[in-house]
């Protein structure tokens, strides 16, 4: 049973991508085909049948890693980067019939959470290292978010109840033992249930957006920001971030020089790291205002912020003050978690699966560069991610894992 969580969570992810019901989306203009997307390889995922797996994918040692569909236990593949062979694949056969939702991935360790486990994969090996039945402790999992402390952090709900009312915990892990410890318990209060997101780490501390009234309606839910010291057990501060449509909740905040950021209804927000004090908003104002911060994780480069409301808008502020940069209103509803900023041509390189394809926009103006549609008939759906060393991309389509490179257009 998967976990329900916050009403308004349901309701942004309402708004959000749903890979079982593809979004229709009206006719882009053609964009000229030429070789700003040149494909490397491709190799069929499973010959027999189409695979709409986890949003998340790696690179390891020479290998890219995705993972099976969303209707069989876990499954991990790896793909040799080079040639696109598949160099093996690691199949759950234990009792639980779960796939896997979210994973992670510290050094050799992947951490893969499923609707009853979370695991520790060996890259190297291709065997599990440890291994949570989150059942037999009471517990229903959430998302989770990698620590600069090279911890694992997953948000989890202890003595869950469909109705309401259950404990929400906040667990570290050892990635390479899967010693767990709890560092943050919220019980239910006169208000609801409370709940967080994945926190994010500096220096002993961990922020992250709080809910104090999840399952109230999106209209009034509220949010905060919190401060919070492991070392002392105490938060430091807490902020209001907004009293109406609550958002956010599936990535962790984001830092940048003295100033942590997150999304929550319709604006970005900035407060300050050390008191808690907002320091700036940006409204996204050609977005609909249902469509929130829902999927794709904020985006830090050097000084851009690079940031998609789950709608089609892609813009890019600056981190510092908030002002805008530049707003592509038909970016691509992104619906998947990372956004890749290829510095070596200055573009942003993700894709967008409302629009079921790979984007290449100009990271410095905006400018949609190229739209690459599907391949095989089949359209892309998950993370693209990057290999500095081969200087080259990788994603997938329901079909074909697949490398491929990208220029600018002289």
């Amino acid at each position: 049973m998967l976990k329900l969580i916050s009403l308004c969570f349901i309701t942004s992810l309402f708004w959000a991508c749903d890979k079982d019901t593809p979004m229709v989306i009206d006719p882009q203009p053609p964009v000229v085909t030429d070789t700003i997307f040149e494909l490397q390889w491709t190799n069929r995922i499973e010959f027999d049948e189409e695979t709409g797996g986890a949003d998340y994918q790696f690179i390891h040692n020479n290998d890219f890693i995705n993972f099976g569909d969303l209707n069989y236990p876990a499954i991990i593949y790896g793909f040799n980067k080079i040639e696109g062979d598949k160099s093996w694949k690691y199949e759950y056969k234990g009792w639980d019939n779960s796939n896997i939702d979210y994973a992670y991935k510290i050094e050799h360790i992947l951490i893969c959470v499923t609707g009853f486990r979370v695991f520790g994969f060996n890259l190297n090996l291709q065997s599990v290292e440890w291994d949570h039945n989150l059942s037999e402790l009471n517990l229903l999992r959430d998302s989770g978010n990698v620590g600069g402390n090279n911890k694992f952090y997953l948000n989890v709900s202890e003595n869950f109840d469909p109705l309401g009312g259950f404990d929400e915990i906040l667990l570290e892990f050892d990635p390479y033992t899967g010693e767990k410890k709890e560092i943050v318990k919220y019980t239910p209060t006169n208000a609801g249930t409370t709940t967080l997101s994945p926190p994010v780490w500096k220096n002993g501390i961990i922020y992250y957006n709080l809910y104090p009234n999840a399952e109230a309606s999106p209209t009034i839910s509220r949010q905060m920001m919190v401060a919070f010291d492991m070392n002392t057990n105490q938060e430091l501060w807490r902020s209001s971030v907004t009293d109406v449509f609550a958002s956010n909740s599936l990535h962790s905040p984001i830092i940048y020089n003295d100033l942590i950021i997150t999304g929550g209804d319709w604006h970005i927000y900035a407060f300050d790291i050390h008191t808690g004090e907002q320091v700036w908003k940006y409204e996204e104002t050609n977005t609909n205002k249902l469509a929130i911060w829902s999927n794709t994780n904020h985006l830090i480069h050097e000084n851009k912020l690079y940031v998609n409301a789950t709608g089609f808008n892609v813009t890019c502020l600056n981190p510092a003050t908030g002002e805008l940069i530049w707003n592509n209103p038909m970016g691509g509803p992104n619906c998947t978690d990372n956004m890749v900023y290829y510095e070596k041509e200055d573009l942003l390189v993700f894709t967008s699966w409302g629009y079921g394809s790979v984007m290449i926009l100009d990271a410095l103006t905006g400018e949609t560069i190229h739209r690459e549609n599907s391949y095989d008939d089949s359209p892309y759906n998950n993370d693209v991610v990057y290999d500095p060393e081969m200087d080259m991309f990788f994603t997938s389509t329901y079909k074909h894992a697949m490398g491929f490179k990208v220029r600018r257009p002289e």
